[in-house]
């Protein structure tokens, strides 16, 4: 079963999209409520210097990024409020693969966070500069359209450090698309 919806005839920026696909309009939705929740949650603890929602936000983002990489982004907690809110709108797809990968960074920052913030009770500069970078690629996600681990994903790809797939998916606004190579 792939990652991703398979839409047949779907054709993206003029070219044929025949791989698996997310729309970005619900995904950037569910950005801008992740970010809501952690910017409050991140405010709070940074002038209250109560500790006692984090384990919940951490908690409840590492689900929502393990939902979104592991399984489909359809059974995310916040993606399926992002989809209600978007589901009036013509969706914008993009491939799924530079997202599935862009999550998995989220994933990553998540467990960092779950283990050194919460478990161990690290506080400081650490957990502080992991939790500001997720919310900043968050904000870049829901207010500009950029997704930064897309970016990242294109890069390795460029380098040679991770493998090319066999079909070369659409980005949002066509600014971080893999080319193929000439």
């Amino acid at each position: 079963m792939p990652y991703g919806q398979i839409i047949p005839n779907l054709t993206i920026h003029g070219e044929p999209a025949p791989y698996p696909v997310v729309n970005e309009r619900g995904i950037r939705a569910t950005a801008g409520l992740m970010f809501v929740v952690g910017f409050s949650t991140f405010w709070y603890i940074f002038l209250t210097k109560d500790y006692t929602p984090m384990p919940y936000v951490v908690g409840l983002f590492w689900l929502e990024f393990f939902l979104k990489t592991v399984f489909a982004p359809k059974w995310s907690i916040f993606g399926l409020l992002g989809d209600f809110i978007t589901k009036h709108q013509r969706p914008e797809y993009v491939g799924a693969i530079q997202k599935r990968f862009a999550w998995a960074l989220g994933l990553a920052m998540a467990t960092a966070m779950l283990i050194f913030a919460v478990f161990l009770e690290i506080r400081g500069w650490a957990p502080f500069a992991i939790c500001v970078t997720c919310l900043f690629f968050m904000w870049l996600e829901t207010s500009c359209g950029i997704c930064v681990g897309c970016k990242i994903y294109n890069w390795l790809l460029q380098k040679g450090v991770i493998p090319q797939p066999e079909v070369k998916p659409a980005c949002p606004g066509g600014v971080c698309s893999i080319r193929k190579p000439e």
